[in-house]
């Protein structure tokens, strides 16, 4: 997909789906390519891995502050970057296995960033 017809299909969802902002959209796809690129080899990522993935891209990019950064673009649960997963999909930027599902973002998870080891006494 070229970057015009990319920026194009993010608009459209963006219209369509007004849950998400661009950011949102955006975001997910990088944490996509981040979470990938730190594997040993390449393979599918599950969601767990990418939930984890996009919580530390987000607190590389945006410090302590990232949950409410995350939090603006619409992303306040696993299933919203569950949601914005599966609309990308549909747009054919991401692609998921046979044994991907949605469900597989109904999980407790927070995007606030973890507490450091060296600050624990």
């Amino acid at each position: 997909m070229s970057e015009r017809d990319y920026k194009e299909a993010i608009k459209d969802l963006v219209k369509r789906d007004k849950r998400y902002t661009e950011e949102a959209y955006n975001f997910v796809s990088e944490a996509v390519n981040y979470t990938v690129a730190k594997l040993d080899a390449h393979r599918h990522v599950s969601a767990l891995e990418l939930l984890k993935g996009a919580r530390e891209l987000a607190y590389s990019q945006y410090g302590v502050v990232s949950g409410l950064v995350l939090n603006k673009w619409g992303l306040r649960r696993a299933n919203d970057l569950g949601n914005v997963v599966y609309l990308l999909i549909g747009e054919n930027i991401l692609s998921a296995s046979n044994d991907d599902r949605p469900e597989d973002f109904d999980i407790e998870f927070s995007f606030e960033p973890l507490a450091s080891k060296t600050n624990k006494k």
